[in-house]
């Protein structure tokens, strides 16, 4: 009733100030006696005043009353969220629209003044709506605040009940359920649980860190909880076994299973969206003798692939790699499980030449990893009773330049591959899990029957670690001596730094001269980890005949790798030093990465 009775009041206003100043400032400019008294007769009822400009005014004002009142209210409401502070738009949108407000019945000339009139009480507002537009696109918590508030009575004036579900970090979760109606009792379950608000907050935190998966560990006293983030687990502040335990019947309810069931294999899924993103989880429980365990992984979505070059691999070593694909024989790509096998898979995909040759792939219908564009797919079902080789007789009769096979599943198609690479003159590609490029080759050649052919066809191996990068924002320049640098391959003339992760200072710098703690707030862009992202490290065997003449007489991966390395092969330690050179990583996750390898 408040705000309607100010609309009257305001509109009768204005009716007075178009009646009463509208014919003086009509007057005001009367330059002679004659005009004052034509003047002063259009005053008289059905002279002056016109109604169509009186309407044409009120339309307007009535237009800036509904405008004005909802950015006050709007600003009221979300301005400390979207930084739209209503002690800022309220003055412009008054001022702009009194000034111009006057000037249009005051000044005489109503149709040059009516259209600036109009453009200054509109533009304001609008100018408002279209940065709050703006701010929802780029403010994910703004634009969660509007999203709850819709459908409220928008009175500003009173206070919502908060409820304890309700606080803690801004996460929305989608729990599992065969319908809509199981979906949202499965989430209202989860919601009346004591801990929900630090269970979002525990997600907040992992999405802020990158975290590929979340572990919890119950013993019978405390939780453990770890976060994989870019191949390395990272401990978070563990909590108590309550706490825990209420989270854990949250996640439960969320992935649609039992949340009483302490002891069996539980699994399910369901869907968290914070302001860092959105992704599915992979939840699954299960006793262990110290209590119970439960993993969630997040499945975010799939990396694009990329060619070899962007994931690491200097120029020197890609021209040699990318020439030995694309010429007649044997290429062996390799890695162990969980260094980025099918990255550098496809990676090697991408590099090859698949523009000027026809490619061909020999997979299952299964297998995502080789479907990359312009290599055509050929596909054979062991489960429909078609063998590896049999589907490989009839590829061959299309004549193509290339054949990438991700698995050789029997020495009878390893030596039909063989024979053509030798006698046809065809680049065949495989993969194989290993650790070394060195095994790698080994393991290739012990499937085939022909060894001597296939020694005459291999041409290169290759083998990679992945190492995490630095974060560029928050690492550290680090001076160290003359002879490091030498160690690590460089030139002291010319470099005397390297990178480091950037760690926080000791406990005694951590408070100001009152003893009070100093707060360090973490990293935006890798969440106070140091690193962010990883880079593939190669070392690559380039087969040469007196390597195959070891590989004849002593087939070890040392006598190999020993061979290998007096033909001009680099480590992957001398690899990684070039990128800690370079700034890429630290040396101490070289030095991590090479351990763990051992």
């Amino acid at each position: 009733m408040t705000r309607r009775f100010c609309w009257v009041l305001g509109f009768a206003l204005m009716l007075v100030c178009v009646v009463l100043l509208g014919p003086l400032a009509s007057v005001s400019v009367a330059q002679s006696d004659d005009e004052l008294l034509e003047l002063t007769n259009k005053i008289r009822p059905g002279g002056y005043l016109s109604i169509l400009k009186i309407a044409l005014i009120a339309v307007v004002f009535l237009l800036w009353v509904k405008l004005a009142d909802w950015v006050n209210l709007d600003a009221m409401r979300f301005g400390k969220k979207s930084g739209l502070q209503p002690e800022i738009w309220n003055p412009i949108i008054v001022l702009c629209f009194l000034v111009a407000f006057l000037a249009v019945i005051t000044v005489p000339f109503f149709w040059a003044t009516y259209p600036v009139y109009v453009i200054a009480t509109l533009l304001p507002p609008f100018l408002y709506i279209m940065t709050r537009r703006k701010r929802l696109r780029e403010n994910a918590s703004f634009a969660r605040t509007v999203s709850k508030a819709k459908g409220g009575s928008g009175d500003v004036d009173v206070e919502e009940e908060v409820l304890p579900q309700d606080e803690g970090a801004e996460v929305e979760f989608s729990a599992a359920g065969a319908d809509k109606n199981q979906k949202q009792s499965n989430l209202i379950r989860a919601r009346q649980s004591g801990a929900f608000a630090q269970l979002k907050n525990l997600f907040h935190t992992a999405q802020f860190k990158r975290a590929d998966q979340l572990l919890l560990d119950y013993t019978s006293n405390a939780v453990g909880v770890r976060i994989l983030v870019d191949g390395t687990w990272h401990a978070l502040e563990p909590m108590d076994r309550e706490s825990g335990d209420a989270m854990l019947v949250s996640m439960k309810c969320l992935a649609g299973v039992n949340p009483m069931e302490r002891r069996q294999k539980l699994a399910g899924m369901f869907a968290v969206k914070s302001e860092h993103g959105k992704a599915k989880l992979e939840f699954t429980s299960q006793g262990v003798p110290s209590g119970e365990r439960a993993l969630v992984k997040f499945v975010g979505n799939v990396q694009e692939a990329m060619p070899l070059d962007k994931l690491g691999m200097f120029p020197e070593m890609l021209e040699k790699v990318t020439t030995s694909m694309n010429s007649a024989g044997i290429t062996v790509i390799s890695a162990p499980p969980g260094q980025g096998f099918t990255s550098s898979w496809q990676g090697a995909l991408l590099s090859s030449d698949r523009l000027t040759r026809d490619c061909i792939g020999l997979i299952q219908p299964s297998e995502e990893e080789t479907r990359i564009e312009n290599i055509v797919p050929k596909e054979y079902s062991p489960a429909a009773g078609e063998s590896q080789s049999e589907v490989l007789r009839g590829v061959l009769l299309t004549q193509p330049d290339m054949i990438a096979v991700p698995h050789v599943e029997d020495s009878k198609t390893m030596d039909m591959l063989v024979d053509q690479a030798n006698n046809q003159q065809r680049a065949i590609l495989f993969r194989t899990p290993a650790s070394s490029a060195a095994e790698a080759l080994l393991r290739v050649y012990s499937q085939s029957t022909d060894r001597d052919g296939f020694l005459q066809a291999i041409s290169a191996v290759t083998c990679q670690r992945l190492m995490r990068r630095l974060c560029p924002t928050c690492r550290v320049e680090t001076r160290v001596q003359p002879q490091l640098i030498q160690q690590l391959g460089g030139n002291p003339k010319t470099q005397g730094t390297i990178f480091n992760q950037y760690q926080l200072p000791p406990p005694a710098q951590r408070v100001d001269e009152q003893g009070n703690p100093i707060e360090f707030p973490p990293c935006e862009t890798c969440g106070g980890i140091g690193y962010i992202g990883r880079i593939a490290v190669y070392e690559l065997i380039d087969v040469t005949d007196p390597l195959r003449n070891v590989i004849r007489t002593n087939p070890q991966p040392a006598a190999i790798e020993a061979a290998a390395v007096k033909l001009g092969k680099k480590s992957i330690a001398a690899q990684a030093y070039q990128l800690v050179l370079l700034g890429v990583t630290s040396l101490a996750e070289v030095q991590r990465v090479l351990k763990a390898s051992k």
